[in-house]
């Protein structure tokens, strides 16, 4: 055997050893990139995926070295349920070389919701013209949010309020469909009868609000709901 054969064997026997060496490191370690797709998986089974979402995973150490799981690797969690925000998952091993740990995650949900294309002043009626859907992360809607315009449809702005505001339920109200003091009808009913009378309104609301008022034949004051322009209901 000339030296260049035996060199090229010796570079192939090298190369050989090399490899066997790598296949072994990569069997007897479980791979950082299998627990984390344990973890990503594991989340996207708990979470409602038809909204858009993020997840975001902190690295994991690439020097850690776990026995690699004879059996598929399990990722649960402690908490009942999964929502945005941080929080940790567990992943671990019941093969013959048990193992178990914890990693951080982030859950990041976004929704489409109503923002205000341009400045409006207190108690402006708010039109369609006046907004424009927006993605936000849920994380920043902890005061509450509407999805479509028939949420505030024939609403009032209770403030004045800026260009790009994302309307939340302080921002609108009702307009009063009853002032204080003006002349109403009260629709007193049952499944037996329905009865309407003349009255006074004692105090100011707009629809769906309970006021009182004054039965102007009887005197009584009672209290009913206010189901239209100028109508307070009292179901019996």
């Amino acid at each position: 055997m000339t030296h260049e054969h035996i060199q090229t064997f010796l570079i192939s026997v090298l190369s050989l050893f090399l490899l066997s060496t790598e296949m072994l490191y990569a069997q007897e370690y479980q791979s950082i990139n299998s627990i984390q797709t344990a973890i990503t998986q594991f989340i996207e089974v708990n979470i409602d995926t038809t909204q858009e979402y993020e997840i975001q995973l902190n690295k994991l150490d690439s020097r850690l070295k776990l026995a690699n799981c004879s059996i598929p690797i399990e990722a649960y969690s402690n908490d009942k349920q999964i929502e945005a925000g941080i929080f940790s998952i567990g992943v671990r091993c019941n093969g013959k070389q048990k193992w178990s740990l914890f990693h951080s995650a982030k859950l990041t949900t976004y929704i489409n919701v109503l923002a205000l294309k341009q400045a409006l002043k207190r108690n402006t009626v708010i039109s369609q013209n006046n907004i424009a859907l927006v993605k936000k992360s849920t994380s920043k809607l902890r005061h509450g949010y509407f999805t479509n315009y028939q949420q505030i449809k024939n609403q009032l702005t209770t403030r004045n309020l800026r260009a790009g505001t994302i309307l939340q339920p302080l921002h609108v109200t009702h307009p009063q469909l009853i002032k204080k003091g003006e002349r109403v009808t009260i629709h007193a009913f049952s499944p037996s009868f329905s009865i309407k009378m003349p009255g006074k309104a004692l105090m100011s609301g707009s629809l769906g609000e309970q006021i009182r008022v004054k039965n102007n034949r009887s005197k009584k004051i009672i209290e009913g709901t206010i189901t239209k322009a100028g109508t307070v209901s009292v179901n019996y």
